[in-house]
């Protein structure tokens, strides 16, 4: 079975305009395949229909399979497409269900017993304790005390059974609340044994940093991690993205996505010169219409990203500037990324 997540986000990426009727448990958009005539986004007569496991439209006449559907405007085979699928961090058994899993699980907004490190009252009262010393001198160490673009809050748990002395990044929705973390590892053995970033259990990803977005500037630069978005202005992060997909969000970070739609996009990801799963996704990226900052070689040969650049350079910011100056989409991001690869040779 291909989650009903999957097949969402797939259409919200394809079709236009894309609604989910929240009653029906259907969702609702401008065709891909027909392009609604020359209604596009004016109709909007393709269906996306869960408990049938089916998606028809009512203009070409397109029915078929949610999967053959997705096989259809993709490209891509069944096994590429169970091979995405797999990738997802929260796999919901259906919109049905998902309400009332909500009402019958308990979910936690933080990690257990979770201290605030930027609150000087519980750094005193835990000013012995060596986790909370490693993770203050790991804030200190990358600057992320001090960037531009940091969160309100950084967080460590002593007790969590999965993010026990970690790092907790919170992930702020536009109201303020949190509603998603990541955790990083402090200590290089704990690196060893669970991944360096893990997200909240039984929690589909968010987008770091909507809360902070300001309409003084036009773009949204859009980072892999969180951690590189502190030090840019209007900097978000999905928290995580798949080399070889063509995914980029989840049907929750589509939706926050739709709600900025007056700001230009760029996606931000880790040097192109020195990280070869960046250079991969930013192949795709490009594949799909997408404008992305293309590291220059004197920055890309140097620096794997944003972070090792304010480290090295005392610097609590990369300017918005420097990276759209250095974006590209379409034949132009296409040459500037084969000068990479050729380089690379």
């Amino acid at each position: 079975m291909i989650p009903e997540e999957y097949i969402a986000q797939k259409f919200f990426q394809f079709n236009g305009g894309v609604k989910f009727h929240k009653h029906q448990k259907v969702y609702q958009g401008s065709c891909f395949i027909c392009k609604e005539g020359s209604s596009w986004l004016k109709k909007k007569r393709c269906y996306f229909i869960p408990k049938k496991n089916a998606v028809c439209c009512h203009n070409c006449g397109w029915y078929s399979s949610a999967v053959d559907w997705v096989i259809e405007v993709t490209g891509l085979s069944f096994r590429e497409i169970a091979n995405e699928a797999r990738s997802f961090d929260f796999l919901p058994p259906s919109f049905y269900e998902q309400e009332k899993i909500k009402k019958e699980v308990k979910t936690h907004r933080l990690p257990a017993d979770s201290i605030n490190l930027f609150d000087k009252t519980q750094l005193e009262y835990y000013r012995h304790n060596k986790v909370v010393r490693d993770a203050i001198i790991l804030i200190v160490k990358r600057r992320l005390h001090l960037a531009v673009n940091r969160p309100k809050t950084l967080w460590v748990s002593l007790s969590d059974k999965v993010h026990s002395n970690r790092l907790i990044i919170p992930f702020y929705d536009s109201k303020g609340d949190i509603i998603f973390y990541q955790s990083r590892a402090i200590y290089k053995d704990d690196n060893s044994n669970k991944p360096k970033y893990l997200g909240k259990m039984n929690g589909e990803k968010t987008l770091y940093g909507v809360d902070s977005v300001n309409e003084s500037c036009d773009t949204l630069f859009i980072f892999e991690g969180p951690i590189n978005s502190f030090f840019c202005k209007n900097g978000i992060a999905v928290g995580g993205i798949q080399e070889n997909s063509y995914c980029t969000f989840t049907t929750t970070q589509q939706s926050q996505i739709q709600q900025l739609p007056l700001f230009k996009k760029v996606w931000v990801l880790d040097s192109q010169w020195l990280d070869e799963p960046s250079l991969k996704k930013t192949e795709k990226l490009i594949e799909i219409g997408e404008t992305v900052f293309i590291w220059p070689g004197d920055y890309g040969r140097k620096y794997k990203d944003f972070n090792d650049i304010t480290i090295e350079l005392k610097t609590d910011q990369v300017e918005p500037e420097f990276i759209t100056s250095n974006s590209f989409s379409g034949l132009l991001a296409k040459t500037k990324l084969l000068q990479i690869k050729n380089s690379k040779k």
